[in-house]
């Protein structure tokens, strides 16, 4: 008498039945269940409590389970302790570019020196990530050695002197997020904008101080007409 084993192996060489075909497919019997249905009266085997037991948590609504960071009815710990701090929505995450790196693109010809730097220019070399703007710092200043005209959202006292001891020019200038994208990606505009100025007193008062360079330094507190030179940038 052939074993079972023998037997499941001569069964699954035999012949079909039935012709396979595609409307002839199906799962096995019992494969997949019916859906239990609950509350459907008492015949059914799920009336009543529809298997949750008598009352209690387990027997509401929902998962049964509370909602995440419930402590059993005593005050939970994210209202324990008091918030500190804030995020300041208008917060500029300035990237920093040092002149020893930009001496070196220049060095390696990837920054033409006799022509104005702005941050387009620094943008397409590559020499940063932009996202907010530029800060222009004076880190390794002693291997900087190049005259040249550059545009920063800001730029350190070091910097300055450095840049200007060469005979260089230094103009700090400001760009909103939609003048900053105008200014890296123009091909995506078929008009430019017009760039906002400074959103805020004290931020309009840097841009006007000499000392900052600012491209605003020749404008008058009375009058919007400005004796400034208009930054490359800003030259549409």
């Amino acid at each position: 008498m052939p074993s079972k084993r023998g037997m499941a192996t001569v069964s699954a060489f035999q012949l079909p039945k039935k012709k396979v075909t595609l409307n002839t497919l199906a799962d096995n019997p019992k494969s997949k269940p019916k859906k239990k249905r609950l509350g459907r009266g008492y015949g059914s085997g799920h009336g009543r409590t529809c298997g949750r037991g008598t009352k209690g948590q387990k027997a509401r609504t929902g998962n049964g389970q509370p909602v995440p960071g419930f402590e059993g009815g005593q005050t939970p710990l994210h209202r324990v302790f008091p918030k500190r701090g804030f995020k300041n929505p208008f917060n500029r995450d300035l990237q920093a570019l040092n002149l020893d790196r930009l001496q070196h693109w220049i060095n390696n010809g990837r920054i033409d020196p006799t022509k104005t730097i702005t941050m387009k220019e620094l943008y397409d070399s590559k020499i940063i990530k932009f996202k907010d703007g530029v800060s222009l710092l004076g880190d390794g200043s002693q291997h900087f050695n190049s005259k040249i005209t550059i545009e920063a959202t800001k730029a350190s006292k070091k910097a300055i002197e450095r840049i200007e001891a060469l005979g260089g020019k230094v103009t700090c200038v400001y760009h909103n997020r939609l003048a900053m994208k105008a200014l890296l990606h123009p091909e995506k505009f078929a008009i430019i904008p017009k760039f906002a100025e400074p959103r805020t007193a004290k931020l309009r008062q840097w841009y006007m101080n000499p000392e900052n360079r600012g491209y605003l330094a020749g404008e008058r507190k009375s009058t919007r007409k400005t004796d400034a030179t208009i930054p490359a940038s800003l030259d549409q």
